[in-house]
Formats: structure tokens, C-alpha cells, sequence
């Protein structure tokens, strides 16, 4: 955008005239039939005025920095500010950042501690079906499984897939890490329990499997194995309502689960 005058002096009274803006870029000391002469450009692309708002910006820096050590280079002050801009921009998205990795954090740290118990997509308890140990029936009652943190009922655990973990177990490892992400993709829970005495193979099983994807617990009794007979491992598929819809003994490592975790979902699997 570009101003400029008309050629003639002003007239007779109407105060000294000018050939030219101020040194300061201003016209505020022309007379006003001074202002009338002059011609004012307005661009069709407004772009064309950017180098004009970065020199008024850089103006403003200066003016404002009058005093610091920048007074001299008031493009520098321009662009301290942006740079500044910049610096707090980044540090608020890191700060965003941060909070929701904290958030989620915190949940995956909730569900290994707390457990599938909490479960959003668990139902009431079938109340009629076979015996405990068979199936279409329930787990067994009054079984309390130990997490380190706090003491958890079996039946509460649903829906899920349970496995009963034996001592020195060769081929769990392969099993485990084959239908963990099978299980996980349908929103099930993958519970790992075994007896007492086998505190650190559950530790190694689930550092293989992964802690977001595996909850280990502890039988000190072994009721589970003692009612459902168990001699290798042995999958328990425990629906919404707590039904066992059924129960895989010594799977193979490269099991395949899909076509029988679909009868799990809520929904889907029947569950009255």
C-alpha cells in the first residue's frame, strides 16, 4: 500500500507544506486539504501487503524494545518474539502430550492391577446350569484368587479367557503370546492363573506376553485345578453371564480362538 501527494504547494493560511512524510513514515502533521491530495493504492491480493505488516510489526518490536539491548535491530526483536511464540507453542503441546500418555498410563496400570473384574461388559450371573467343572456351567463359587494387590473372586472374572498355568510348563510362552492379540481384539481379558510356588514363571510369562495384555493370578489352593482336572494347561472361555462355554485341554501353541471367542462377546454369545 503506497501514498503520495499532489505537486502544489498548500494554500495561503492553511500551515507550511510538505514534500514528503515525516522521517518517521507518518503523515499526521499534514493539513487536511493536504490529506485530500493524497492517493491511497489498495491492492486486489492482500498478500502484496505482507512486506508492509512485517515492517510494522518490526516498528512496534523496536519501539517497544526502545530500551533493551535489541533497540538497535528492531528486525531482531521481531523475531525474538516469534521465536518465542514458537518455544511456547511446543512446550504447550508437550504438556498436552504428556498429560495423555499419563492418562493412559494410568489406565493400563488400573486394569493390570484391578483386574477384569471391573469389567464394563460383564452381565448378572446365570442362575441355572450344570454343576461347576462342566460345561455351560459356572466357575466354581467362594474361589478367591490372590493378584499381589488384592483378593478377586473367580466368578467375577468374565467375560474372559482363563488359562490354569501347571508348573514348568514348556510350550505356555508360545501358547500365551500366539492368543493374546486374539483375544484382546474381541475387548476380552486374557487371565493367566497358576498355583502357589510359581510366582516367577508368572512374572516370565507375562514379561513375554506383555502386562497390558496379560493378568497373572495366583490359586493358593488350586480349587481350579482340583475341579477341573488339570494336568497340562487348560483354557477356560468363561462368557458374560459366568457361563464356561468351554474348556480346551493342552491346546496346541498355534491355536487359532476367533470362531469360539465370537460366542464370548456380549451381544453376540447368548447369555440368558
Amino acid at each position: 500500500m503506497s501514498g503520495s501527494r499532489g505537486d502544489g504547494p498548500s494554500a495561503a493560511g492553511s500551515g507550511p507544506s510538505h514534500e514528503g512524510p515525516r522521517p518517521d513514515g507518518h503523515h499526521d502533521d499534514l493539513d487536511a486539504r493536504e490529506v485530500e491530495r493524497l492517493n491511497v493504492e489498495i491492492p486486489d491480493d492482500a498478500s502484496e501487503l505482507d512486506t508492509d505488516r512485517e515492517a510494522w510489526l518490526a516498528e512496534v518490536a523496536f519501539e517497544e524494545d526502545a530500551a533493551g539491548p535489541l533497540a538497535a535491530t528492531p528486525g531482531s526483536a521481531w523475531a525474538v518474539r516469534r521465536a518465542s511464540r514458537r518455544r511456547r507453542l511446543v512446550i504447550t503441546a508437550g504438556i498436552v502430550l504428556a498429560s495423555m500418555l499419563v492418562v493412559a498410563f494410568s489406565g493400563a496400570v488400573g486394569a493390570w492391577l484391578v483386574g477384569p473384574q471391573t469389567s464394563q461388559n460383564a452381565s448378572p450371573l446365570a442362575r441355572t446350569g450344570p454343576e461347576p467343572g462342566q460345561i455351560g456351567g459356572l466357575l466354581p463359587r467362594d474361589v478367591v484368587l490372590e493378584t499381589g494387590e488384592a483378593d478377586l473372586e473367580a466368578q467375577s472374572i468374565r467375560p474372559a479367557v482363563i488359562a490354569l498355568v501347571p508348573a514348568g510348563c514348556l510350550d505356555c510362552e508360545q501358547l500365551m503370546s500366539t492368543i493374546a492379540p486374539q483375544v484382546g481384539s474381541f475387548g476380552l481379558s486374557l487371565v493367566a492363573v497358576a498355583g502357589p510356588g510359581q510366582d516367577d514363571q508368572l512374572a516370565t510369562l507375562s514379561d513375554i506376553v506383555g502386562a497390558n495384555r496379560l493378568v497373572t493370578l495366583t490359586d493358593p489352593e488350586e480349587q481350579l485345578r482340583s475341579v477341573y482336572g488339570l494336568t497340562g494347561l487348560t483354557l477356560l472361555l468363561v462368557r458374560a453371564d459366568g457361563v464356561v462355554v468351554d474348556i480346551l485341554r493342552d491346546p496346541p501353541p498355534n491355536l487359532r480362538l476367533e470362531s469360539a471367542l465370537v460366542n464370548l462377546v456380549p451381544g453376540v454369545g447368548a447369555d440368558t
